[in-house]
């Protein structure tokens, strides 16, 4: 299934807002990989910061932020970078509350892992 079918569609995005969320993430997480510190603070900020301009630039509204984040961590390709993107926004000072539902399930899948 293509990006823009699985993820695009549902939050009303173009192909080539699909595309482009599609490549965005993509640098996200290389540029994740590619980091000293992921822990730190600054980092984390950085990073956070980069997601949320990625999303708007999209076309995606703020009120679909913890439903887009929860999708992406469904959606087999898009999985990993959800699980950079979530304790990013919590180590930069982020709200516990924002995508606790989806951080829930993350730290089951991982105690299933083990």
């Amino acid at each position: 299934m293509t990006f823009h079918k699985e993820v695009g569609i549902p939050f009303g995005l173009s192909e080539s807002q699909s595309a482009q969320l599609e490549e965005g993430l993509k640098s996200l997480e290389n540029e994740f990989h590619a980091a000293d510190d992921v822990n730190a603070e600054s980092f984390a900020k950085k990073f956070y910061q980069q997601f949320e301009d990625l999303i708007k630039a999209c076309g995606i509204a703020d009120g679909d932020l913890e439903a887009l984040v929860n999708h992406l961590y469904f959606t087999q390709e898009t999985q990993e970078i959800v699980t950079f993107i979530i304790p990013s926004f919590y180590n930069a000072g982020g709200d516990r509350e924002v995508f606790n539902d989806t951080y829930d399930l993350m730290m089951a899948d991982l105690e299933l892992e083990q």
